[in-house]
């Protein structure tokens, strides 16, 4: 995926990456983006980068203890000299020429945040949806195409429309949530403002939901290009010792009691739920013989697929890549093919276990 972007915007761009137990996937990232930024600043929030020559080239940034995303996002930000921030996520990859297409929309459009869409797997094959942002995207009208949901949907529904309207859209579109994985930030429009681009009261997670609630507030819209497109390793990110869930809800609360002090919009509960075939434990990808007229196959850690990623056309049977296949974490998981109307012609649940020890 290595790219050169244009010299009139390479110098105006400085690279933003918080590493957490990442090393390898972060040292992949600074080799990638050497030749397309000014320069490149890794915050290591879990103390653990070796200090090798795959690092030489950036600026690393060690504090005594994990700061956090947002504060070491923050670190960072006040270290770049340029206008424009690019904070990324060490398993977040861009495609050709997506930075410049970020770029020019933040100019063109005067937009202080620009984000792309993402896929999950280096073939571009499997799309990922938007950010959730409960509960901002129940509130945002333009993501509720109307003709093609029932007037009582349920989170399975929304979802669904969601992900159809998100990855049909072209040019810039406006979107109220944008993924913290990758961001192009105007740093000078923030400087100039004085606020910091995240509220450092969000330890990790709900950081890029408020940042974009704040944008919305002052009556700015994040933008999101679909011309730009990156790949996110979605779910591959290392567990703090805290645990996602415990992190995660007490960010949730921080933003819920700022944003809907009497009690926010509730998510409409999934009204069926429908019958998986259970394929079992999966030590090789799961081979699925695809419905007859079936044109997407989901792919969700909940068996309601409030998040799940897409692939379009899959043709009569599908499975995972081997690199795909082996990035996928120990778990269980639910797929599910979908015909043209948007119905769900047939359910499986299948779970990878952990990798034997003498296979590791």
């Amino acid at each position: 995926m290595s790219w050169q972007m244009s010299n009139r915007y390479r110098e105006d761009v400085t690279a933003a990456i918080i590493n957490y137990g990442s090393s390898d996937d972060t040292a992949a990232l600074i080799a990638s983006l050497l030749p397309d930024v000014a320069s490149i600043i890794v915050v290591d929030n879990s103390g653990d980068l070796p200090d090798d020559e795959r690092f030489s080239s950036a600026t690393i940034i060690r504090p005594r203890h994990n700061l956090g995303f947002g504060a070491a996002t923050n670190r960072a930000a006040a270290q770049a000299s340029t206008r424009w921030l690019l904070i990324l996520n060490p398993d977040v990859r861009l495609t050709e020429g997506s930075l410049e297409q970020l770029v020019a929309a933040s100019r063109e459009l005067h937009a202080p945040l620009c984000g792309p869409r993402f896929y999950w797997d280096e073939d571009c094959t499997l799309q990922l949806p938007p950010a959730l942002g409960h509960p901002l995207w129940l509130l945002s009208d333009r993501n509720l195409p109307h003709n093609s949901i029932s007037a009582e949907p349920d989170i399975t529904q929304l979802a669904m429309a969601r992900h159809e309207r998100f990855w049909k859209e072209q040019g810039t579109f406006t979107e109220p949530v944008l993924s913290g994985a990758c961001l192009l930030v105007d740093n000078t429009w923030f400087r100039e403002n004085r606020t910091a681009i995240f509220d450092e009261a969000f330890f990790l997670y709900y950081e890029d939901t408020d940042l974009c609630g704040r944008l919305m507030r002052k009556g700015i819209m994040p933008v999101c290009v679909a011309d730009a497109s990156a790949v996110h390793f979605w779910n591959q990110s290392s567990e703090p010792p805290e645990g996602k869930a415990v992190l995660m809800k007490a960010s949730e609360k921080i933003f819920l009691d700022r944003y809907y002090p009497n009690g926010a919009p509730p998510l409409p509960l999934s009204k069926n739920t429908p019958a998986f075939t259970d394929l079992g434990s999966m030590l090789e990808s799961p081979v699925l013989d695809v419905p007859s007229g079936c044109l997407k196959i989901d792919l969700g850690v909940q068996e309601d697929f409030i998040v799940f990623v897409r692939a379009r056309n899959p043709g009569p049977t599908f499975k995972f890549n081997t690199p795909m296949w082996q990035r996928i974490r120990p778990g269980t998981y639910y797929m599910r093919a979908v015909d043209a109307q948007g119905n769900a012609r047939a359910h499986w649940r299948w779970m990878k276990p952990e990798q034997p020890e003498n296979q590791a």
